[in-house]
């Protein structure tokens, strides 16, 4: 895929219009996405990377309903390396190049308190099937509780 993904953010809307451009290069997207058959859920579905929380690359969508969210919401911010939809190639973003201001940033950062920078590296180190939404399973429940219920041994207050 090419290096330059700053089309994601740029020139959806040009003269109040939807950029027959930008609607190319999502059509490209998806086509990039529907051939990584480990991204695709059921056979016709995959992750929404829109902007709306409930998306963000954690909702599988059918692949036109996904598309009118990206023409409602444009894609979720810094997705230029697309780990949900098949990309393994890791490309290295110079900081010089985001054109996004404090002030913008600190905007992102209140509106999305739930994807975070730590958030975001923990969902690209678990991979595309990593839902940060599901519960744990029986052994991880009890291990959780376990850790809740007190010290790990006995006579020791001071660590759990």
């Amino acid at each position: 895929m090419e290096d330059d993904r700053e089309w994601m953010y740029e020139g959806r809307i040009v003269n109040g219009m939807f950029s027959n451009e930008w609607g190319d290069k999502v059509d490209e997207f998806v086509e990039f996405a529907l051939r990584h058959p480990e991204c695709v859920n059921g056979g016709i579905a995959i992750r929404c990377p829109c902007t709306l929380v409930k998306c963000q690359n954690k909702k599988f969508l059918n692949v036109e309903t996904m598309k009118v969210h990206l023409y409602r919401n444009g894609f979720m911010p810094d997705y230029y390396v697309w780990i949900y939809h098949g990309e393994k190639q890791v490309h290295q973003r110079c900081s010089s190049s985001v054109r996004v201001s404090v002030s913008e940033t600190d905007q992102m950062v209140s509106d999305n308190m739930n994807h975070t920078t730590y958030h975001r590296m923990v969902c690209d180190a678990a991979g595309p099937e990593f839902n940060p939404d599901e519960e744990p399973n029986a052994e991880a429940r009890n291990f959780y509780d376990m850790i809740r219920a007190g010290p790990v041994y006995e006579g020791n207050s001071n660590h759990t």
